[in-house]
């Protein structure tokens, strides 16, 4: 497999707890934003139409406000008819934070459901894959 395509993310006040902390809803919504961007890159569109039907988080390490911004990599590990399946992480400095898992779904939004990737971005993710 090739390198991890990677992102950095800034991390917001908004995002901590009471504990001091990022939370967990927000680890979410940085690995939605990290596959978010790698995909309207594969895609070449600012908004791609996809949607998450798993997500595996792994916290590894606490993660704090002075952490950011973290880099957020995407590596894609399958891809079939309309989906791909992908492995990220949240990582700092000091530290691999958050790995995660998940599987998208190319969306059709006319026809509320799984469409097929056009073979460009197919062919775009399976040459990240190495194979």
């Amino acid at each position: 497999m090739r390198s991890p395509w990677q992102t950095e993310i800034a991390l917001r006040a908004e995002y901590v707890d009471y504990l001091g902390h990022v939370t967990a809803a927000a680890h979410l919504t940085l690995v939605e934003e990290a596959h978010g961007r790698w995909l309207a890159e594969v895609t070449d569109d600012p908004m791609p139409s996809f949607v998450l039907v798993r997500l595996e988080l792994d916290y590894r390490r606490e993660l704090l406000l002075d952490d950011g911004p973290v880099q957020a990599t995407v590596a894609p590990l399958v891809v079939t008819r309309s989906t791909v399946t992908v492995e990220e992480a949240l990582t700092s400095s000091r530290a691999v934070h958050t790995q995660a898992r998940a599987i998208l779904v190319r969306w059709d939004r006319d026809r509320r459901r799984s469409m097929p990737f056009p073979p460009g971005e197919r062919e775009r993710i399976r040459a990240q894959i190495g194979g």
